[in-house]
């Protein structure tokens, strides 16, 4: 093999230090990017002292982002890492699948932060406080996000808890402290410090009443089974700021619904919208058995098996979803109808 003469061996040697001087010098500006690299930059805060400031854009009107969630700890907590905060922006970085249904219902910022037991360690959780504008706001996620096995608390109006966790929705807060294992020592736990949290947190008390919760037939309702649909209730964009709550009648059990409009004529305009909606997908018109609901003109469809039934008596928009008899969803109808008369003081139109 023929030799390198020595000034090609000199030239390659002096590239090559030169290539790596580039690379050092390379690193090295990365290394200091990197020292000084701010996550606040991306909507995610850490730390005690963060200010609304600190987010970008829309975010800046945050106004619950001036102190650490570790104050929080009762006596037998020890708050674990920083508090961290997230805006619309990059909310669905925390709760994957689920910011849509936050962002849509007024979510304006989440802040969280993680608890240990101090004489048992093996007993931790997660403070989740999502400041959603109003009460009606909260209590909307809060409804619609109940799980399955859910058992309602007597500790505040809107409150429960499942086998590892409990949540509630409280003035503008919509609050979820979840645990990390199962156990009833854990669940008095978070009751506790529920009870605390409460006590804590400013709220306009006279925003935290829903005052609607009461239009629905008392005697009949199954307790905690109140939800409230923003909107696109049922699938329609055109029922808005939509209660609907499970009653029972004749032991049977029933979903009624009631959204309340600007006047008469509107309610009557989204009833008809409605019935053409549930028309143009599939639903077969029926006639109502009794006589009030003829009188009152309400529309009574099967869709697809179940019954839907939907009237407008004076400013509300009302009826049964997806019921399984039309005997008792007609009977609901007429409980939920005589119900919204009385709270308003108003008679409905087949009594007129």
């Amino acid at each position: 093999m023929a030799s390198v003469p020595g000034r090609t061996k000199y030239l390659e040697s002096a590239a090559s230090i030169a290539v790596i001087f580039i690379l050092l010098a390379v690193a090295g500006v990365i290394l200091n990017r990197e020292s000084r690299f701010d996550m606040t930059r991306f909507g995610i805060l850490g730390g005690e002292t963060k200010t609304s400031e600190s987010l970008p854009g829309d975010s800046q009107k945050t106004q619950i982002a001036e102190a650490s969630l570790a104050s929080f700890a009762t006596a037998d907590l020890t708050p674990q890492g920083s508090t961290d905060a997230y805006n619309a922006d990059n909310l669905y970085e925390k709760i994957d699948g689920k910011a849509p249904l936050y962002v849509e219902s007024g979510f304006v910022q989440l802040r969280t932060q993680r608890f240990d037991a101090v004489k048992k360690p093996d007993i931790s959780f997660e403070l989740y406080l999502y400041d959603m504008a109003n009460a009606r706001n909260a209590f909307s996620v809060y409804s619609r996000q109940k799980r399955a096995d859910a058992t309602v608390l007597p500790d505040f109006p809107f409150i429960y808890n499942t086998t590892n966790s409990v949540y509630l929705s409280y003035g503008k807060y919509y609050v979820e402290l979840v645990g990390f294992a199962e156990s009833q020592e854990l669940i008095e736990m978070l009751r506790t410090f529920a009870r605390k949290l409460a006590g804590t947190l400013t709220i306009d008390v006279n925003d935290a009443a829903i005052g609607e919760l009461g239009f629905f037939p008392q005697q009949n309702l199954v307790a905690g089974s109140a939800k409230l649909h923003l909107k696109n209730a049922f699938g329609f964009d055109g029922l808005t700021d939509t209660f609907t709550a499970v009653c029972k009648i004749d032991n049977q059990t029933v979903t009624v619904f009631f959204g309340k409009y600007q006047s008469t004529d509107e309610a009557r305009r989204v009833a008809q919208s409605y019935c053409d909606f549930l028309i143009a997908n599939g639903a077969k018109d029926k006639n109502p058995a009794g006589e009030t609901l003829r009188q009152l003109k309400a529309g009574i469809f099967d869709l697809y098996g179940t019954i839907e039934i939907v009237f407008a008596t004076g400013p509300f928009v009302a009826g049964i979803h997806e019921a399984d008899d039309t005997t008792i969803a007609e009977k609901a109808a007429e409980v939920l109808l005589n119900r919204l008369n009385e709270v308003t003081g108003e008679k409905s139109d087949a009594a007129k």
